[in-house]
């Protein structure tokens, strides 16, 4: 051996157990026979990811869409209109990159390199990793999260629980509930803190948090200003805000001669209910009645989205679920239901 070369020693692979050789030099000896040792017996000794989040916002992204593409088949089933059917599959497709950022979030966190999750959607690993930035990924997921908790009970969403047979719903809210309610509804979804609201409406907060509670009828002015700040429907407000106004001795009046006015009519009041109960999801509704065959989830979601008007024992589970009272809407159902199944109103995505 020449003079000043270090001294060779035999070692056995702490990971495979095969012997080799390696030169003695200061510092912690080499116990691997190679790097591919090394990196395994690293990757071996770490502990496993939580992968809890990455689970979660699957599950969830994957729900959204599993709903989405139900309402689009309603939809088509309903004979919609293109536009309606365009802006369901726009809405369908967003539902459709959340969960692929979520695979790709969950698949980076479990080590899946980028080779194998690229190759099973068909693209280049390169490409794959810039469209899929761990800022993009992050961003689309945390807007997912927020787009479905805009979306909490409001005052007056019915109980969703599993009741057992025969157990009552919960009795049908008043008028001013109603409106109070569907004011809450559009706040909260807003975002905005009472304080903001009620610097955009031009009213003072406490004027705001009245309304809210049920102990305040604002005039219509008011409420008009309120539905434009929250983006909502006047239509929609308008009619509970009507009923409100109504003493308990005097009636809604007659439905409308015109059986198009009244189907528009009795489709207003319907998503008027269901705003107030803060807009639950079919589901909500199927429990809510603790249903089995009626209404169906097709049925739900093409009487609220005007598309059809259900028969009345259909429509009337409806109308409870959302805390309604059935014998209200009845007059202006048997007035609807003279005209043809195809609505004349552009029926808005289902939300």
């Amino acid at each position: 051996m020449p003079s000043g070369s270090p001294r060779q020693q035999t070692w056995q692979c702490s990971r495979c157990g095969t012997d080799f050789q390696y030169a003695v030099r200061r510092g912690r000896p080499n116990t691997f026979c190679s790097r591919a040792c090394r990196a395994a017996a690293r990757s071996s000794c770490a502990e496993p990811p939580d992968l809890t989040r990455y689970e979660e916002d699957l599950a969830a992204t994957t729900e959204d869409l599993q709903l989405s593409a139900t309402t689009m088949l309603a939809a088509v089933q309903g004979s919609e209109d293109t536009d309606v059917l365009m802006r369901q599959v726009t809405e369908h497709y967003r539902f459709l990159m959340d969960v692929e950022a979520a695979i790709v979030a969950r698949g980076r966190a479990r080590g899946d390199s980028w080779m194998v999750i690229a190759e099973a959607a068909g693209c280049g690993a390169e490409s794959f990793r810039k469209k899929w930035t761990q800022d993009k990924v992050s961003r689309r997921l945390a807007l997912a999260r927020e787009t479905r908790q805009s979306r909490p009970a409001a005052t007056g969403r019915p109980d969703t629980t599993v009741r057992a047979a025969g157990a009552p719903l919960p009795p049908a809210q008043t008028p001013g509930e109603q409106f109070a309610a569907a004011m809450t509804s559009l706040q909260r979804a807003t975002g905005l803190t009472i304080k903001d609201t009620a610097f955009k409406v031009g009213v003072s907060p406490s004027y705001v948090s009245r309304i809210l509670a049920g102990t305040r009828r604002p005039a219509w002015p008011v409420v008009e200003r309120f539905v434009e700040t929250c983006e909502g429907s006047p239509f929609e407000l308008r009619a509970l805000w009507e009923a409100a106004q109504r003493t308990p001795d005097h009636d809604q009046g007659p439905a409308p001669d015109d059986p198009e006015a009244a189907r528009v009519k009795f489709h207003t009041s319907l998503r008027a209910l269901y705003l107030a109960a803060g807009r639950p999801t079919p589901w909500d509704i199927q429990r809510a009645v603790n249903a089995d065959t009626k209404p169906t989830f097709p049925e739900i979601v093409l009487a609220l989205n005007g598309s059809r008007i259900p028969d009345w024992e259909t429509i009337a589970k409806i109308i409870l679920s959302l805390r309604g009272s059935p014998a209200d809407l009845r007059p202006l159902w048997q007035a609807a239901k003279v005209s043809p199944s195809t609505s004349a109103l552009p029926a808005a995505a289902f939300g």
